[in-house]
């Protein structure tokens, strides 16, 4: 089991490095289509009314429809608020240097 540990935890820390480095960012816009084509994003979160938020892979924009990957489409107009995936230096730096010293105990064992 000792054996295999220094291989489980560096498996641990890139897992959770992955989910560390993007967070959501809201764009505050009245051109929800302006922002999605400008910035071409992987995922959007989108805020509809009856406060139901759906989250889209690879967003276009198909007339005035707001059309995801998986066939989800919804018009425009009905975009309350929407969210951009992005990469994240702040928290990915930080989880580096937070999961260093666990990386160092391990090794050591």
């Amino acid at each position: 089991m000792t054996r295999y540990r220094p291989r489980a935890v560096l498996m641990l820390f890139l897992l959770l490095n992955l989910t560390a480095c993007y967070t959501y960012q809201v764009v505050a816009t009245t051109s929800p289509a302006g922002v999605i084509e400008a910035k071409r994003p992987d995922r959007v979160r989108v805020l509809v009314p009856g406060g139901i938020q759906m989250e889209l892979e690879r967003p276009v924009v198909d007339g005035d429809q707001l059309v995801g990957t998986s066939g989800v489409s919804m018009p425009l107009a009905d975009v309350l608020m929407l969210e951009i995936r992005e990469f994240s230096m702040g928290r990915t730096i930080g989880l580096v240097f937070l999961s260093l010293p666990m990386l160092v105990f391990s090794a050591g064992d």
